[in-house]
């Protein structure tokens, strides 16, 4: 004995129609019927308009309706022009001999609309076969892999506000405030930029592309390769307007690094000046390698070019506590005085005294 069926008619956003057609699929478990908002009378001029008018009530409806099967007329016997449309969510997961585990969404959806010209010419006309799910339908369709795809004046818009480096999180926020029912969540904005700066790069590789931009920008750089292989091992840049500012303001510079800026697993290698007003503006970067003593005495070695003067060099250095980079202070700058940042200091009394307090008076170790 089979489960009785417990259809809830979905008729948000009908089209304007006929009477529904009768229920040709036979389902056995719990479903949600969205017969009424497909069946109409309308027809539609093209095939394009038909696929996007079907779409577009599903959508509203918080149905992702797909294109199951398509056929032309070609003049051979069978091809006929017809569309068939069904759930997202139709069919069947086929299994593979992989050893790898997926889940699939597909549950069998028996939804099913057909779509074909009328014989008097007057345009696509459509057929509901099935308006069953036997599947509940979203609230959202927030993260839907095809509902949630960017259109594309969306892409376009993401290009606009790429070009005014604009960051992906405002790019999103805008995208919703033009459209409050759009799901475009951030992974695809940020892939989209991917895109686009694939597109922009070319042939070249990413290294390739930042020597190009380098150059034609004027920057300052040096960069060195791994042995005698083409395989770039540290790269040095400089713009020439924080190389005036360095020679003007010399005293005092501040250095650290930055992890997880980029897929190679690099450190990047901030150098800050700080003018006669105590503002910093940005004097040099760096991708190295490793954070061995040999590396930051190269590193160091082309920041020391950048003097105009050659008695002019800083007088204090301020950094963490990295041995590797106090050693090629040393070794580069001896006459440079290198202290130690106040706030890292702070950060590491404060968590080398919590393991000697008791856990309430944890919070009053400041």
């Amino acid at each position: 004995m089979g489960v009785p069926v417990c259809c809830v008619s979905q008729p948000d956003i009908p089209f304007v129609g006929v009477d529904p057609p009768l229920m040709k699929c036979d389902v056995t478990q719990t479903c949600v019927d969205t017969t009424d908002v497909f069946v109409t009378g309308q027809k539609f001029a093209t095939r394009e308009e038909a696929i996007s008018g079907i779409k577009e009530v599903g959508i509203r409806n918080k149905v992702t309706v797909i294109i199951t099967r398509s056929d032309t007329k070609t003049g051979k016997r069978g091809r006929s022009d017809k569309l068939v449309f069904g759930c997202d969510r139709g069919g069947k997961y086929k299994k593979t001999d992989s050893e790898t585990q997926s889940a699939s969404k597909r549950c069998g959806c028996p939804f099913k609309i057909r779509s074909t010209p009328s014989k008097d010419g007057s345009g696509w006309k459509i057929d509901v076969k099935c308006g069953v799910h036997n599947h509940g339908l979203p609230d959202r369709f927030e993260g839907h892999a095809f509902v949630s795809r960017l259109n594309t004046d969306d892409k376009q818009y993401i290009v606009d506000l790429t070009k005014r480096h604009v960051p992906p999180r405002h790019i999103l926020l805008s995208l919703q405030e033009r459209d409050p029912e759009n799901v475009t969540q951030i992974t695809q904005i940020y892939k989209h930029k991917s895109k686009i700066q694939k597109d922009i790069r070319g042939p070249r590789t990413e290294m390739q592309q930042l020597l190009k931009l380098v150059e034609e920008s004027g920057y300052v750089y040096w960069s060195r390769k791994k042995d005698e292989s083409e395989v770039v091992r540290d790269i040095f840049w400089a713009h020439p307007e924080s190389v005036k500012l360095l020679n003007m303001f010399p005293i005092v510079l501040i250095m650290d690094c930055t992890y997880k800026t980029n897929k190679y697993r690099q450190p990047l290698f901030e150098i800050v000046g700080m003018t006669s007003t105590k503002l910093t503006f940005v004097v040099a970067f760096a991708y190295m390698e490793s954070e061995q003593t040999e590396t930051f005495c190269w590193v160091l070695d082309k920041l020391k070019q950048l003097f105009i003067k050659q008695d002019d060099y800083p007088q204090v250095i301020l950094t963490d506590r990295d041995i590797a980079l106090m050693k090629a202070i040393e070794i580069v700058f001896p006459k440079t005085t290198n202290f130690l940042c106040r706030y890292h200091i702070n950060k590491n009394v404060k968590s080398k005294c919590k393991e000697h307090v008791v856990d309430d008076m944890r919070e009053n170790v400041v």
